[in-house]
């Protein structure tokens, strides 16, 4: 497994390189000065304002460097010269590892550089406080009370970064996971590519419309403001639990009743 682990990379290394250095460089230009037209209270409010446009796209970001492969080695047969040298499910299952934990350090990487970007290369903010204490009249802090898990944005942000980093990376990978599942039966890489944005956007609309908002991926992967006092912390697993339930119902509908295969007959 291990051999097949490093064929596959050695076959998705450059995209995966150049879109990590390419992603992490968009993320800590606009980390490092999207943030100058806003009063802020914390420096890593900075990384939040830089990263909104990669939060909206970002289940493009997970499937396109990675999700392509199968769809051109499924065009051009490539897969029926691997049937002599290794089972399919060995091979299948070192793809999808690869694909999955290379999303996984486009996004991670990505997003801590932005982090520290925001905590130690751009100028240091000064604070503006916008909360009234209702008893004194005075402006306070709102970020320690209202920010997602705010003591530890404020008190250890590099912490916070590198926390929702990965959470934010493991997002990464169970989006491409759905990519790569629709790989595997496709024919059509523009549907393949695009595939996973067109679920999210689905699932971000059906969800609003049925005023379940903080159960959306969106909310998962960026949970800025999200109250987990009031909702708890379970909302923001229902977007991940849901991807992968629906990359599973794809592939049983293509495998089992479809009876769509892998590898070209």
């Amino acid at each position: 497994m291990k051999n097949l682990m490093l064929l596959e990379w050695s076959k998705l290394k450059w995209p995966v390189l150049i879109s990590m250095i390419g992603l992490t460089l968009t993320v800590s230009v606009l980390t490092g000065t999207l943030y100058k037209g806003y009063s802020l209270e914390h420096d890593l409010e900075a990384w939040e304002i830089g990263i909104e446009i990669i939060v909206f796209l970002f289940p493009l970001v997970a499937v396109i460097p990675v999700c392509w492969l199968m769809y051109f080695e499924r065009k051009d047969q490539f897969l029926m010269y691997t049937l002599p040298r290794v089972k399919k499910s060995r091979y299948l299952w070192s793809k999808w590892i690869v694909v999955a934990s290379s999303s996984f350090l486009i996004m991670f990487i990505a997003m801590f550089i932005g982090v520290i970007t925001a905590l130690y290369f751009k100028p240091e903010i000064t604070p503006v406080y916008g909360l009234v204490d209702t008893a004194t009249g005075n402006t306070i802090p709102r970020l320690e009370l209202q920010h997602f898990l705010g003591s530890l944005f404020v008190h250890h942000p590099l912490a916070y970064g590198m926390l929702l980093g990965l959470w934010q990376g493991l997002l990464s990978a169970i989006i491409a996971t759905l990519g790569f599942v629709i790989s595997l039966f496709v024919r059509n890489i523009f549907v393949i590519l695009t595939g996973p944005f067109i679920y999210v956007m689905l699932e971000n609309f059906i969800l609003s419309l049925l005023r379940y908002e903080s159960f959306r991926i969106y909310i998962s992967f960026n949970p800025e403001f999200y109250n987990a006092s009031k909702y708890g912390y379970w909302p923001l697993l229902f977007g991940p639990a849901l991807v992968l339930l629906v990359s599973a119902l794809t592939l049983f509908y293509f495998a089992k009743i479809k009876k769509v295969t892998v590898y070209p007959s």
